[in-house]
């Protein structure tokens, strides 16, 4: 699929920091870093409330209302092809090494900060690859959100205790049009509050995205909500109603709807064997 550059989008390399860590004798010095993530629709970039068309399996229309999900695991490959992990600012989107990439400005969701940044600093070096994980860590994944620090601590990115946060929430239905949705966390999860909190989860559904060619000084990465929806069917709110489905995707492993998001985020489905990733792209 054809993409668009995204105006001032990019990835770029600030000067060499002044800190360093002593290593025998010796001092290894880092650099800052600036990764840039832009939300698409195809070759349109979303804007809350614009209508889309050209959907899925049925060239469905549909007007976008929401669009956030989180980043973890974040590293970047040098030029001896070692993955090297970047040290995540602490900031309103960040924390933990958890980032928060929210593209979802609508005053009525309540929420009109954007965020379309992830930084951090990294040893010095020169790097041409980058890779992370959307999704946020099992350890910090099941935590009491109304405690936790900024950005785990939105309401509207939490299911519950148990199945923990959202990774990626994309809503339509707010103004007009079909109410379709994707939600994307951890499912199958088991464990006692009182005792030991969660402890497995069956379908961590964590998506790996990895560029082993990327453009440091020029690259952006893309979510683009035309591929993640590519052979689904949106012109219906629900697959099942009379078994109660939600409308879109809730990641529920008996979803039917789910089937080809999944397949496009290199998930695997009901026991399916997982294809590649094609919701993100460098640009």
């Amino acid at each position: 699929m054809k993409k668009v550059k995204v105006f001032l989008l990019g990835l770029a390399f600030a000067g060499f920091g002044c800190d360093s860590a002593s290593t025998g004798g010796g001092g290894v010095g880092t650099q800052d870093v600036t990764i840039r993530f832009a939300a698409m629709v195809g070759e349109a970039e979303f804007v809350c409330g614009d209508t889309y068309g050209g959907l899925g399996a049925d060239d469905a229309s549909l007007v976008l209302s929401d669009f956030r999900f989180y980043v973890q695991e974040v590293e970047m490959k040098n030029a001896t092809g070692v993955w090297v992990p970047v040290e995540l600012a602490e900031n309103k989107f960040q924390t933990g090494g958890v980032a928060l990439l929210d593209f979802e400005d609508c005053a009525s969701m309540g929420n009109e900060d954007l965020n379309e940044l992830v930084t951090g600093s990294l040893l010095a070096g020169e790097y041409d690859g980058l890779r992370f994980k959307m999704g946020v860590p099992f350890e910090m994944n099941h935590v009491n959100h109304s405690t936790a620090s900024s950005p785990l601590n939105i309401t509207a990115l939490f299911w519950n205790w148990l199945g923990g946060y959202k990774f990626l929430r994309i809503d339509s239905g707010q103004f007009s049009g079909t109410d379709w949705r994707m939600h994307l966390g951890s499912t199958g999860c088991e464990g006692d509050p009182m005792v030991g909190g969660v402890t497995s989860c069956a379908n961590g559904n964590r998506v790996e995205v990895e560029f082993d060619a990327f453009d440091a000084s020029t690259g952006t990465v893309v979510a683009d909500y035309a591929a993640l929806v590519e052979g689904a069917a949106l012109d219906v709110s629900e697959s099942n109603p009379e078994e109660g489905d939600d409308p879109g995707c809730m990641a529920k492993p008996a979803d039917a709807d789910c089937a080809p998001l999944f397949e496009n985020l290199g998930l695997s489905f009901a026991g399916s064997t997982p294809g590649p990733q094609q919701f993100f792209s460098a640009e």
